[in-house]
């Protein structure tokens, strides 16, 4: 081993409570009932094979005289399982029969590697002690970039699902899965030990610290995951074309300065400017596109081309933009001097003090406090 061995201790029961804590989240999961249940179930199977994956390499491989100095497979299962969980938790889409080739690669090695497991003498068997070096290099480059291939693809989903949430909502919080990308950001560093050990493969000898460093990756996977997936509250999910499809303006930035508006959407923005001045429905803080749309009578499709188009941006911002003047306008009224900047921002439509804070400032440059101090 490469550690000293306080370190290699420290290790190895970090390693051990891991597997032992994944087993027991999976079937607390499992145990639960509420209206998340398919995602429950495909994390507690997520935790479990962690749980296995780290026991397959700290009492399994021993056992098995394998030529390959790096023996673990079911790395190949984590990818696909972590895709299904957010797919779930999104509603990006639904999980098919045919989703099940995603294991088809696990399949594959595990008979491909199996020969060397069994006393039948053969030449394909023998093929494989003689070159368990190099095959065990290619099997590892290859994990790394099919777990990297999932991570990347998680990442432009949960992408997409913020775009299709910004596009619909004018409050975002608990819509965004800023949870789930926290695990995201816990596999991409397990991304990283791959690469790690993918060059301990390449230039050294230290076979041994691979299994090691792999194991503790997963457990420390395990302990984010157990943390900060299993009490949260319910994660809002979009309908499938939602998550797939998020608006997006009709005409290109190009197009649109070539091109004159029509008399239509002249009269479109027009009625929604005065409803916005008259009516000021962004005081509701759980308006939505849908909702404004319904109370101008037109489509969503075309208040969402019509804000893009006007405003340059997305739903979300365009109605928090009047909050932010709705608070300015409040700030410098002197009737409301004794009153809290946040009791302000909540009568504006602003549902917390941490969402009110960031986009008060993205559209000022100046926190609320600062604003309220350069009016005096």
């Amino acid at each position: 081993m490469i550690f000293p061995p306080i370190v290699d201790k420290i290790i190895d029961i970090v390693i051990s409570a891991g597997a032992a804590q994944g087993f027991f989240l999976g079937m607390l999961l499992t145990a639960r009932k509420n209206r998340r249940k398919p995602a429950n179930k495909i994390l507690a199977s997520l935790l479990a094979v962690l749980s296995v994956s780290i026991l397959h390499s700290i009492l399994a491989s021993p056992a098995f005289h394998s030529p390959y100095v790096i023996r673990e497979p079911f790395i190949l299962i984590i990818g696909p399982l972590l895709t299904f969980y957010v797919y779930e938790l999104i509603g990006f889409r639904k999980i098919v029969w045919k989703d099940s080739l995603h294991f088809l690669p696990f399949v594959i090695l595990i008979f491909f590697v199996l020969p060397v497991w069994t006393s039948t003498a053969s030449p394909y068997a023998e093929f494989l002690r003689l070159n368990g070096l190099i095959i065990s290099k290619i099997i590892w480059t290859l994990i790394v970039f099919q777990f990297g291939y999932y991570w990347s693809n998680i990442l432009s989903v949960l992408h997409n699902h913020r775009t299709a949430v910004e596009s619909e909502f004018s409050n975002i919080e608990g819509k965004t899965l800023s949870w789930v990308k926290f695990f995201l950001h816990v596999f991409g560093m397990f991304l990283f030990v791959l690469v790690l050990t993918l060059i301990i493969a390449f230039h050294t000898d230290q076979y041994e610290s691979i299994d090691t460093i792999v194991c503790f990756g997963l457990s420390c996977a395990i302990f984010a995951l157990g943390h900060n997936g299993l009490f949260q509250d319910e994660i809002f999910s979009l309908s499938a074309a939602e998550a797939q499809q998020p608006e997006k303006s009709l005409r290109s930035p190009q197009n649109k300065l070539e091109m004159p508006p029509e008399p239509r959407e002249d009269e479109q923005w027009k009625k929604l400017e005065t409803h916005l001045e008259k009516s000021k429905p962004y005081l509701n803080e759980s308006l939505t596109l849908t909702q404004l749309a319904e109370q101008l009578g037109i489509t969503r499709n075309q208040l969402s081309a019509l804000i893009n188009n006007r405003h340059g941006n997305n739903f979300y911002s365009f109605i928090n933009m009047y909050r932010v003047e709705e608070v300015k306008r409040l700030i410098s009224d002197p009737k409301n001097s004794t009153f809290t900047i946040l009791s302000l921002a909540h009568d504006a439509g602003f549902p917390s003090k941490s969402s009110f804070q960031a986009i008060f400032k993205k559209f000022t440059g100046l926190t609320p406090t600062e604003y309220r101090k350069n009016l005096r």
